[in-house]
Order: structure tokens, then sequence, then C-alpha cells
């Protein structure tokens, strides 16, 4: 509850911010190779507010400086869950969880991609009924937001900020 509501005062406050660069972030995904880089960006701006730090719209390109590591995650992650989908969906399910905090401790710990993924790891299972609650909650708000047209724009800075916050408490 706290996470959910400290998310949405952070989103309230900096709506135009978050929303600009959730629209460039959309924007620059028309390239293929683009996506990860501007994934990671959207949590460089996000991890900035959570902080109470400075962001800007343009911090959304920050996220190329996490180039190597943005693709080896997107690569890693859902070549993992994919496999795990297709043999048995729970395995898939267990995974998409067990990473959900793998881009916020990359940036907040400017660490590697398999350290981040480990750590990950790690939070979800010290932390395991709240991970999987908000996972099923962010979930949920994600697939409203991927099913209404552009509402994406509005629900992934959200629950960006939310799974940020949970890192941060988390550790």
């Amino acid at each position: 509850q706290n996470t959910l509501d400290e998310s949405l005062k952070i989103y309230k406050k900096h709506f135009v911010t978050i929303f600009i660069a959730a629209v460039i972030g959309t924007l620059g995904s028309i390239f293929l190779i683009t996506i990860p880089p501007l994934i990671f960006g959207m949590y460089v701006i996000v991890g900035r507010l959570v902080k109470r730090e400075k962001a800007e719209f343009a911090d959304i390109f920050k996220g190329f400086n996490y180039f190597i590591v943005s693709w080896l995650m997107f690569i890693l992650v859902r070549v993992s869950v994919m496999f795990g989908l297709i043999f048995l969906v729970i395995p898939g399910l267990a995974l998409m969880v067990l990473f959900q905090y793998a881009i916020p401790i990359a940036i907040s710990e400017n660490k590697g991609t398999i350290y981040s993924l480990k750590k990950s790891a790690q939070l979800t299972t010290d932390h395991l009924p709240f991970s999987i609650m908000l996972w099923i909650l962010l979930t949920i708000i994600n697939i409203i937001g991927g099913s209404v047209p552009l509402a994406f724009l509005l629900t992934y800075p959200y629950t960006a900020i939310c799974t940020y916050i949970a890192v941060e408490k988390l550790t």
C-alpha cells in the first residue's frame, strides 16, 4: 500500500516530465536497437525522482549509458522467460517475478546484468509474498495500459516508479 501511495505522489508531482519522457521513449522505440536503453532511461528518470533528485525528460537518453547491460538483460530475461513459458507456464511466470527488480538494481548500484539479475532473484525470494503481490498488481496495471490505446504512456511510468520504490524499500 505504501509503495503504491508513494508512487502515485511522485507520479502526480512530476507527471509532465514523466509523460513527455514516455512519449519520447515510445517514439524512439520505433528502432528495435533503442528499446532496452530507452526502458533503462525511464528507470533513470524514476530513480532520480524516487531519490528526490532533479530529473528532466531528456534523461530518458541516459539509458544509453547502460546500452550493453540493457541489451544483455533484455536478451537473457526474454529468452529465459520464453523458455519457461513454453515448457511450463509456471517457471516463466516465476522468472518474471524473480527478475522484476533487475533494472532498478542495475541503475541504482551501477552494476552489470548478472549481478543485477542475481540480486533481484535474492531480493524477491527474501520478500516473496510482497514481490508476488506487487508483480501481480503491476502486471494487471500494465495489461490494462496495453489494452487501451496509448494508455501505456500513463501506466508504464507509474509501474516503473512502484518497482523502483520497492527496491529502495527492500534493500
